[in-house]
């Protein structure tokens, strides 16, 4: 996919190297040559702009993108106009950060509902980790149900799937099983997962390295950490 990011501060120059990693292509933008310089080497697609004025998009490929991110930082006034000139544009998906419920509720005005707070979503995430740190990650669906990532206990280690019975015991359904390349320096002791081998076979024996992708509800999974002396 092809994504402009506007705004290269702290947030936005995680999110294009995030997105860079993952494969995509990045356009990159913002008015500050610092921030320019500090991608490249890694981003081809480096703009320097001004994009609170519309002119400055002559050579912004809007359309041809896949979504917008406004990473804008503190800059109330600038992520506005920046998010008004972007809809004019005709942008397909317009993905906003926000500073503060006011912004929020303008951007709405401007019928822009993809709102994010990043330092709201880290906060989460680190007291969902420090709540359950055997939990690798986690996201959550509503209804109580989520997506969760895990080190296979163990307990499990040795059995297979059928043996350990998730769905039956636990109502739980293995998405997928990662395999680990250890600790990740870059991630606090997390594993990080090397490759994924699809979807898993009942008769298949879970290894001390497997990085278990689980859905089902959030208490069930914690259920299944308890009895498993996770």
């Amino acid at each position: 996919m092809r994504f402009c990011i506007i705004g290269l501060g702290t947030f936005g120059t995680h999110l294009t190297r995030q997105l860079s990693r993952e494969g995509h292509e990045i356009v990159a933008v913002d008015n500050n040559p610092s921030h320019i310089n500090q991608l490249k080497d890694e981003i081809e697609f480096l703009i320097q702009a001004d994009c609170t004025d519309l002119n400055a998009f002559h050579e912004i490929p809007i359309d041809a993108c896949d979504a917008v991110i406004l990473a804008i930082g503190e800059d109330f006034e600038a992520s506005l106009s920046i998010a008004s000139n972007v809809q004019q544009l005709g942008a397909k998906r317009i993905i906003s950060r926000i500073i503060n419920p006011l912004h929020g509720r303008l951007l709405k005005l401007l019928k822009i509902d993809e709102l994010v707070i990043p330092e709201a979503m880290a906060a989460a995430w680190m007291a969902r980790s420090l709540k359950t740190p055997d939990l690798l990650n986690s996201l959550e669906l509503g209804g109580g149900y989520e997506i969760a990532q895990m080190v296979a206990p163990s307990r499990m280690v040795g059995k297979t799937l059928q043996q350990v019975a998730l769905r039956d015991q636990y109502e739980l359904n293995l998405i997928t099983i990662g395999k680990s390349r250890g600790l990740s320096s870059s991630a606090a002791g997390h594993h990080a997962i090397q490759k994924v081998l699809g979807v898993p076979q009942p008769e298949r024996c879970f290894e001390t390295d497997d990085i278990l992708v689980l859905f089902g509800k959030a208490q069930d999974v914690r259920r299944m950490m308890r009895e498993h002396g996770v």
